[in-house]
This record gives C-alpha cells, sequence and structure tokens, in this order.
C-alpha cells in the first residue's frame, strides 16, 4: 500500500520549537478568516500570538492556503492571507469532514475546531484554545442539527480549552450529549459550566485547580486508552468582561427567532446569530469573545508547558 504524503506543513517556529522540546499551542482561524473584519483579524491574531509567546508557547495557528495545511504561520504565510482577504468569497470555511477535499482542491480558508483538533493531534500538538465549541442546536429534535465538534472531541485526544461551548446552543443537551460519547468536561477551577458570555450556566461538572492536575488526568486518560477521547476544559470569561446571564439570553432569544423567520440553518446558523448578536448588543459580545479568548490562550499555554 502507498503512502500518501500530506500537504501539511509546520511553521518554522513550530519545527525549532519542537525540535527543542518545548511547548506548542494551537490556535484554530476561522475567528480570522470569517469572525472578525479586515484588519481587525489581523491584529487579534498579533496579539493571540504575541501573548502565547510572553505565556511561554510557541503559537501554532492553524489555517489552510492553496490546498496546504499550516500548523502556524510564517510572514510569508501571513501575507498571503493577508492578500486572500482582499477577496473573502475564496476563504472557506473547514470543519474535520471538508479537509481531505480542500487539501486535494487547492482551496484556502479558516478551520474549525473539528478540523483544528485533527491537525494539531496529527503534528503532536496536545493543547488547543479556541473561543467555545460548537454543539447540539436549539431546536435540534427537528432540525438534528449537532455540530461535527462533539464528535471530534470524542475521537480525538487533543485538551479543548474553551469557555464552554456557544451561548446560542442548547446547553444542556450538549453536555448530555459529550457524557454519552464519553468525553470529560472539566472546570477550570470552577464545578459550574461556563455559558460562553457568561461565568455560570447552573450546570455542575468536575474541576481542576491547577494546569498540572489537568496535565495529570491527560497522561492517566492516554495510558488507560491510546484511542481515548478529547478533554474540554471549560474556563469561564474573566468576571470584568463577563455579559449576565439574563441580559444576553433576550439578545439569543432574538436572534434564533429571527434566524427562523429568515428559514437560516446549517452551517450558515452559527454565523448568523454571532453576527445578530455583536449588532444587537452594539459589540459588546465581539469584545467579550476576544477577551475570553485570551484568557484561554493563556490558561491552554499553562497545560502546554506541563505536557511537553
Amino acid at each position: 500500500m502507498t503512502t500518501l504524503t500530506l500537504p501539511i506543513k509546520l511553521s518554522s517556529g513550530v519545527q525549532r520549537a519542537m525540535a527543542e522540546h518545548r511547548a506548542v499551542l494551537a490556535m484554530e482561524s476561522t475567528v480570522l478568516t470569517h469572525g472578525l473584519p479586515y484588519p481587525d483579524n489581523f491584529k487579534v491574531l498579533e496579539e493571540l500570538e504575541r501573548l502565547c509567546i510572553d505565556n511561554g508557547v510557541e503559537p501554532a495557528t492553524i489555517i489552510v492556503l492553496d490546498g496546504i495545511a499550516h500548523i502556524g504561520m510564517d510572514e510569508a504565510d501571513i501575507a498571503n492571507l493577508r492578500d486572500k482577504m482582499q477577496n473573502r468569497e475564496q476563504l472557506h470555511k473547514f470543519g474535520r469532514r471538508d479537509l481531505p477535499i480542500a487539501l486535494i482542491k487547492g482551496l484556502s480558508g479558516g478551520t474549525t475546531v473539528s478540523a483544528t483538533m485533527l491537525l494539531a493531534y496529527y503534528s503532536g500538538i496536545k493543547v488547543f484554545s479556541t473561543g467555545g465549541i460548537g454543539g447540539v442546536h436549539r431546536g435540534w429534535e427537528r432540525t438534528l442539527d449537532i455540530s461535527s465538534d462533539l464528535k471530534a472531541l470524542a475521537e480525538i485526544p487533543v485538551i479543548v480549552v474553551s469557555a464552554g461551548c456557544k451561548a446560542i446552543l442548547d446547553i444542556p443537551a450538549t453536555l448530555e450529549y459529550l457524557e454519552t460519547v464519553g468525553v470529560p468536561v472539566i472546570g477550570w477551577q470552577t464545578h459550574d459550566f461556563p455559558a460562553f458570555y457568561s461565568r455560570k450556566s447552573g450546570l455542575k461538572i468536575d474541576k481542576v485547580d491547577s494546569a498540572k492536575q489537568l496535565a495529570d488526568i491527560y497522561k492517566t486518560m492516554m495510558a488507560l486508552d491510546a484511542k481515548s477521547s478529547g478533554i474540554i476544559l471549560a474556563n469561564p470569561v474573566p468576571h470584568e468582561h463577563e455579559i449576565p446571564k439574563d441580559m444576553i439570553s433576550i439578545h439569543i432569544e432574538k436572534a434564533i427567532q429571527t434566524a427562523m423567520e429568515q428559514g437560516v440553518g446549517g452551517k450558515d446558523l452559527t454565523p448568523f446569530l454571532l453576527s445578530f448578536l455583536a449588532e444587537s448588543t452594539q459589540g459588546l459580545s465581539v469584545s467579550t469573545n476576544l477577551a475570553l479568548l485570551k484568557n484561554n490562550v493563556i490558561i491552554g499555554a499553562q497545560i502546554a508547558k506541563e505536557l511537553v
């Protein structure tokens, strides 16, 4: 059987870090390609990568450019992405299932949680920081709309640091699904599963008190079963950036109702809802999203250093 050489490129920084046995932290790229306007997205990219370095880890922003999966970006890759931003229609959004098509067809785009997990694990990276995972959508009984992020979490042993699942989702159903497929959901110094924009959902989970404790749990899980699942580390948004649950719930209900009235669904639903919230909250949801993303990078860096 012929072994296929995959078009995957590690940045020079990631290559050096791995050769020197230094910690590497994976980050997704859909926030750059689809989540933020140009040129704000590049400012955020620079901030997040600088935050990684300041916290002692090598940043590995994962993205697909011209059919090559990049594990970290060099300056030339960032310049290539900047050029593509002039015509965003050529930038796609890739989940795990889309990667083979993207690599063969030479496409470009951001990687979602499921795709980033797969590429991180393939490259030997154990920790990935993101904003929030996808999950079970509200009204799933009618639509069966369940994010492929959950299947990836059930099958790929990567620690995913997030502020819980996106608040637009059915949070109790998402946690039930994760329990069914055996994914550990662990709170960072909390027993209350965070609700993305808000620190608490009222749903109880296990907790860890330190990065070492979580790293030891991951090592033990892998020793017990090499085909284990991922782990969700649920890290609440910092107090000063929290949007109270009662306040954000009003905007979310309005967003979901508008989506139903306009017949928005499938891949278009989450971007529509997040865009609606950004406008409805006059940008408050976006600033909170960025704050929790930075916070997840800081905690992810601590864990990555424990796993070197």
